[in-house]
């Protein structure tokens, strides 16, 4: 995923505007104000309802007819505290008509789901992005818990446990 985007200026110790209030903030004055154009903040799309074991490849195997921003690298999928999928993702996209393209998958299936595709900005895609939790580690989600060791049990000796069988 790509590196997040700052924000720009906010108040310190501020959180940036929660998701039900975007859009309401918009910069400008005249007869475009309260709007602003597709190209201001990117042509950001949000996705839900993607399989859990769904990955970056299939995402982009599914909007294959749009260029996205850093390619399959550019899939930014969203997981919970837990490290588990939330079945979400957010894309940038190069052109006008790609984020054409991309929201007329909406309601696509991919495999056994239907996918919904959103309007969304950068401002929304970092918050959410900053919020998520850490991706499954590379070993594809295996992990090993322990229980019962004494309280002054250190990595050291873990990992000596485990080396001597």
């Amino acid at each position: 995923c790509l590196p997040p985007l700052s924000l720009g200026s906010s108040r310190a110790g501020e959180d940036p505007v929660p998701l039900g209030d975007l859009g309401t903030k918009a910069q400008g004055a005249g007869k475009h104000r309260g709007r602003m154009s597709l190209n201001d903040d990117g042509y950001v799309v949000r996705i839900r309802g993607l399989p859990w074991n769904c990955s970056r490849d299939e995402v982009a195997s599914f909007f294959s007819d749009c260029d996205i921003v850093g390619g399959v690298s550019g899939v930014c999928l969203t997981y919970t505290k837990d490290g588990r999928s939330t079945g979400e993702a957010f894309i940038e996209l190069k052109t006008a008509d790609d984020y054409k393209n991309a929201l007329a998958k909406d309601r696509k299936y991919m495999g056994h789901r239907y996918v919904e595709v959103f309007k969304s900005k950068h401002s929304e895609m970092e918050w959410v992005l900053r919020r998520s939790g850490p991706p499954p580690d590379s070993c594809n989600g295996c992990m090993l818990k322990l229980r019962g060791l004494p309280f002054g049990c250190s990595k050291e000796e873990i990992v000596q446990f485990f080396s001597d069988t």
